[in-house]
């Protein structure tokens, strides 16, 4: 799986994303030629060579002149989006991106949405660099995009809006539910702008994954504070199968105490937290406080979907708080097969040992399903098909070692 990582140590801006994403791909001709779609009168693009502690970086930063255009409310870029010809890709994520800029403004400010004015002093350079920051993206094409926690900043910051506190109120609204921390050195290190990107782009949030890093793309900030190099950095590669015999890993584990449940509402929990990409969701008795009946709840899930997925927690359960925690795992590999036996076609999950050896276990829907049909118990089914893919697992090795393939369609 390709997985692009944003590592937002130093925060996170429009421009910054948009140099890293520059960087990323080298792709000035194709942002260039996709921006000159816009018709932006005024706005011209200069890369300024930046040394933010010992890294060298190239920025990019938007000129305006008188002649530029300032967007004073979302519907006026919804309309500029509507009409340039950009790529379906491009439009949908720029608009979805302004559209969660506009609401925050709105919720800040408390302002309608269509008479929400943007943070930035200069609109059209928000304008440049979301749409840029997509047009780039289009090129990476990754299949995941995690990000970690976010350098927000503090003191204060002069807006449209007056002087406003770091992190400003619009930013704090585009994190709700992202990861971030101050940093302790005044200055405003996440924007409005970067947040919304961010927020829009951003399918998980946490550590840097284990991934074989192809290519890495550096956004310079304008600020040079001695405390860090400001330099947002972007890191695109594929991440490491997690399906080998004997694969040690880490993984984050939830916990949470209820009492005040119905088992319906435990179970409608557990597969909405299954179907937002937890590992594993286990639910097991357990005698609370003052000696009342209730249930203890364990989540297993990706380091970087954490956050998420204790969001997800408190959302669906009744508890007040989670923990959480990391811990190393070992999994055997996985495969499924298709087999034939005397009920019919069905699936068999089989793990595959550290020396190889073979451990069937059928997939109840595909057993259940056959049972239904012939009119026998379910375990019956699934001895069957487990005792086929045990055979079909013995044949494999004969057949590779003769030169031989197995069937296609053997193994899925």
């Amino acid at each position: 799986m390709k997985l692009l990582y944003l590592d937002g140590n130093a925060g996170a801006s429009g421009d910054t994303l948009l140099s890293a994403f520059l960087d990323l791909t080298d792709g000035r001709k194709r942002l260039e030629e996709g921006l000159a779609r816009l018709k932006l009168p005024g706005v011209q693009l200069a890369y300024p060579p930046r040394l933010r502690g010992g890294v060298e970086a190239v920025g990019v930063e938007v000129i305006v002149s008188a002649e530029a255009p300032h967007f004073d409310d979302v519907s006026a870029v919804e309309v500029l989006l509507a009409r340039a010809p950009l790529s379906p890709y491009v439009k949908e994520r720029a608009g979805r991106t302004f559209r969660k800029l506009a609401e925050a403004e709105r919720r800040a400010h408390r302002a309608a949405v269509g008479r929400t004015t943007f943070h930035e002093l200069g609109a059209v350079d928000a304008v440049v660099d979301v749409v840029g920051a997509f047009i780039l993206l289009e090129i990476v094409k990754a299949d995941r995009v995690v990000a970690s926690p976010l350098r927000l900043g503090s003191g204060y910051v002069e807006t449209a809006h007056g002087k406003l506190p770091v992190p400003a109120p619009a930013t704090l609204e585009l994190l709700r539910g992202v990861p971030a921390f101050g940093g302790g050195v005044s200055g405003e290190f996440t924007t409005p702008t970067g947040a919304a990107l961010i927020a829009t782009v951003a399918d998980g949030f946490g550590q840097m994954p284990t991934m074989t890093i192809e290519a890495a793309g550096y956004g310079p900030g304008t600020a040079d504070p001695p405390e860090f190099p400001n330099v947002l950095r972007a890191f695109l590669g594929e991440t490491l199968p997690q399906a080998k015999a004997g694969l040690e890993g880490q993984v984050a584990v939830l916990e949470a105490n209820v009492d005040d449940m119905t088992p319906e509402e435990l179970s409608f929990a557990a597969q909405a937290l299954l179907g937002a990409g937890a590992l594993d969701v286990a639910v097991t008795p357990a005698v609370m406080k003052k000696g009342r009946p209730g249930h203890a709840v364990k989540i297993i899930g990706r380091l970087e979907d954490r956050e998420r997925l204790c969001d997800l927690v408190l959302r669906y359960t009744s508890t007040l708080g989670v923990r959480y925690y990391e811990a190393a795992r070992k999994i055997l590999e996985r495969r499924v097969v298709t087999v034939e036996s005397e009920y019919g076609t069905g699936k068999v999950k089989l793990a595959v040992g550290a020396e190889g050896e073979m451990f069937p276990h059928a997939e109840y829907e595909s057993a259940a399903e056959l049972a239904s049909r012939a009119g026998v118990a379910v375990r019956e089914v699934a001895r069957a098909l487990e005792a086929a893919a045990a055979r079909l697992a013995a044949r494999a090795p004969d057949e590779k070692s003769a030169g031989k393939e197995p069937a296609p369609g053997d193994f899925d």
